[in-house]
């Protein structure tokens, strides 16, 4: 074999074998999150479970994030696809945590080239151990790469593990790119928020299981999570990366051997298995729940912002009906590309009617709506170029804050042309059924001289447009 082909095969194998290595690492879904070490502050966590809480709470916590996409040092943009999968991710955000009234507003996404590292060629792109992503948010910081009124999202290639928030109550995490559409990002975010794994290791001896605030055993409100409607548990997966109590239906398969401080069995539901804070990751997915008692904690976390550094984050829940991205129709005949709005919520945009060829202010109210739908779009949708606002409609995202719902914004934009219309002629000159109607198409309804052609009586001119929208006018020509 000539020397040459022997080292482009050689050089093919090692390349294969970086991509299988890469990939395997890539799908890594662990989290490398140390537990918490200090003890809740008095007086800041209710360990309420009472959904009447939300109820109650009418005030909407809505929170700028911001997401960073590391590129490789050589340049190659691995993930072509990394922005779609950023606007999963904030959907998957907003489903899960929007039931709590924590809300999440996009504020953008950008992808900055890791440098090169002394002795690492990888740089920033890949994480081998936690001190690397603490050294990616000192490279970022100092380079500008961080929004201080946002929380910050530092997505990296892969790693030996899939997620990190660096502590609690704060606003900076780090996810493989495969977390983007998995349940990595709920999870860091939830650390954030100052939520922990449901694991038991905290507090003396661990979390006992009884839920009986009469039992003087009972210590939820004080050991592990410190959320007492999460069950306690020994944590679900092994050193080796294996769960030998979890069933392949993801339920807790205790064999009487896996017992809390005073020999209680754990009896986790397949709900605890698969909470998005547990560590049965390959039972978890975007969705997987949080209880009441996570999503009253990760309220008061953000309320009692111990470190300050929630407050910069918080923004006003009219930013949600704002686009995030293109421009809206106001006249001429170039059309900019259509204002696009964040995924995760379910959109009706309902038909409205305004003086207002722009969008109304949120705080406006004064415009008139239907019933009538003329684009719905589900908090489920995967085509995110369909979330755009129509021309004569107002936004609904399906949020109800004490009972009043929430339609804002109508766009009612009559300087762009109809496509079709009709002329219907009253020929007994009073409003009834006997009538002459003329289709009109493009050119025929937008004719400037249309009113001056006709003859005297009493007609109703019809317009039709792109977006399903109709006028009607009703005249009587002299």
């Amino acid at each position: 074999m000539k020397p040459t082909n022997l080292l482009l095969k050689l050089l093919f194998c090692t390349f294969i074998v970086n991509v299988f290595c890469m990939n395997a690492q890539q799908d890594n879904p662990e989290c490398a999150t140390l537990e918490p070490t200090t003890s809740d502050p008095a007086g800041v966590y209710s360990h309420s479970t009472d959904s009447a809480y939300f109820d109650a709470d009418c005030e909407p916590i809505v929170l700028n994030i911001y997401f960073w996409g590391i590129k490789h040092p050589d340049g190659v943009d691995y993930f072509p696809d990394q922005a779609h999968d950023v606007l999963t991710a904030v959907a998957s955000l907003n489903i899960l945590y929007n039931q709590f009234n924590i809300f999440f507003k996009y504020k953008g996404f950008e992808k900055i080239q890791s440098p090169t590292l002394p002795n690492d060629p990888d740089g920033h792109f890949v994480m081998e151990n936690t001190s690397q992503f603490s050294g990616l948010i000192s490279w970022a910081n100092a380079n500008g790469y961080k929004k201080a009124d946002a929380f910050n999202v530092y997505v990296f290639g892969w790693g030996s593990f899939g997620g990190i928030s660096p502590g609690y109550n704060v606003t900076t995490s780090g996810v493989g790119a495969a977390g983007l559409t998995k349940a990595t990002i709920t999870h860091e975010i939830g650390h954030n928020l100052n939520l922990i794994h449901t694991r038991s290791s905290r507090g003396f001896n661990g979390e006992r299981v009884t839920r009986d605030v009469n039992d003087p055993d009972y210590n939820a409100d004080e050991a592990g999570d410190l959320v007492v409607d999460t069950a306690a548990n020994p944590g679900y997966r092994d050193a080796n990366g294996n769960y030998p109590y979890i069933s392949a239906n993801c339920t807790y398969d205790n064999d009487g051997t896996q017992v809390d401080y005073d020999g209680d069995a754990y009896i986790p539901t397949h709900e605890d298995v698969i909470n998005v804070l547990s560590d049965a990751y390959d039972c978890m997915d975007a969705q997987s729940p949080l209880t009441n008692g996570q999503g009253i904690r990760a309220r008061e976390a953000i309320e009692d912002d111990v470190n300050g550094l929630f407050a910069p984050t918080i923004t006003d829940i009219a930013s949600l009906f704002e686009l995030y991205v293109g421009e809206y129709y106001l006249n001429g005949t170039t059309e900019p590309a259509p204002p696009l709005f964040q995924p995760g919520f379910d959109y009706r945009f309902f038909e409205c009617s305004c003086d207002c060829p722009q969008p109304s202010n949120y705080y406006d109210t004064s415009f008139t709506y239907t019933n009538n739908s003329l684009l719905t779009i589900s908090k489920y949708e995967t085509d995110f170029s369909k979330i755009t606002h129509p021309n004569h409609s107002a936004i609904n995202l399906g949020i109800t804050l004490c009972g009043a719902v929430l339609v804002r914004r109508c766009y009612d934009n009559y300087n762009k042309g109809p496509k079709s219309g009709s002329i219907t002629r009253f020929n007994d000159g009073v409003l009834n059924g006997n009538v002459t109607i003329t289709p009109k198409d493009s050119l025929g309804i937008n004719n400037p001289y249309l009113v001056d052609e006709l003859n005297p009586g009493l007609y109703k001119v019809e317009k039709n447009y792109d977006e399903g929208a109709t006028q009607e006018t009703v005249i009587f020509k002299e």
